[in-house]
């Protein structure tokens, strides 16, 4: 593994989704609804500049040119590459992205997250330095239930930061990961057999005795419905306290 001082982090960013459900309130593309003063894709991207990423991949489908428009009319302190496809699931674009951060043979930890995740500051930055340091396919960033529509929940095992089980437990994940190319061995067959969400395909991974751990980090908001846009606000105004 590289040293501490020689890790270039890869990043990559989930918005290939159609957020049909907050479009129909604001107008907007779901990376273009604003929290805080600022687009969810922002507020993503600002987390992955706070954890130092060198370059980061975002997907997005082929309606949101204004997604790619926005997010390049300012400079960033990384590379920005592009994915331009829509993907038929977020367990479609999730393995898109770690096959673009790897093409090159790069092993990671990747650092991954959905558009629609809102955390504190230093959040990501904390959560990678953590990851970094376990050695399993994937880490996941944990967070509590909160009010989540569906939250998948999770158990450690008993004083570990390996996961346990999905389904119970007292931790909900954050759609933040640290992800190394290992996974990529399960994503022929997973799309063969049309697992059709990315929670699934952690869940499978699990099941097929791939090493997963979980670090807590501090809460976070999933913008997913109107109504979690207060909520966001809510906690960032805390969180800056």
């Amino acid at each position: 593994m590289k040293t501490s001082g020689a890790f270039s982090l890869r990043a990559g960013v989930l918005a290939a989704g159609r957020g049909e459900r907050l479009r129909a309130i604001s107008g907007d593309l779901k990376p273009l609804v604003r929290v805080g003063g600022e687009t969810l894709i922002e507020r993503v991207l600002n987390s992955m500049a706070e954890a130092n990423a060198s370059e980061v991949t975002v997907i997005i489908n082929e309606d949101s040119a204004s997604v790619r428009d926005h997010v390049t009319a300012r400079r960033w302190p990384f590379t920005l590459r592009w994915i331009v496809e829509t993907t038929p699931t977020s367990m479609h674009s999730f393995l898109r992205l770690v096959e673009a951060l790897a093409a090159d043979g790069n092993q990671g930890p990747f650092l991954l997250s959905t558009v629609d995740t809102v955390a504190g500051p230093k959040a990501y930055a904390n959560f990678m330095e953590r990851a970094r340091a376990q050695q399993v396919a994937m880490t996941l960033a944990l967070t509590s239930p909160g009010n989540d529509e569906k939250p998948l929940l999770l158990r450690l095992a008993a004083g570990e930061s390996r996961i346990a089980a999905f389904g119970e437990g007292e931790y909900a994940t954050a759609g933040v990961y640290a992800v190394r190319p290992d996974v990529l061995r399960e994503a022929e067959a997973a799309r063969r057999d049309g697992i059709d969400a990315l929670r699934k395909f952690v869940a499978r991974l699990l099941d097929r005795g791939y090493p997963l751990a979980g670090i807590p980090i501090s809460r976070s908001v999933d913008v997913d419905r109107p109504t979690d846009i207060e909520a966001a606000e809510t906690f960032l105004r805390t969180a800056r306290i």
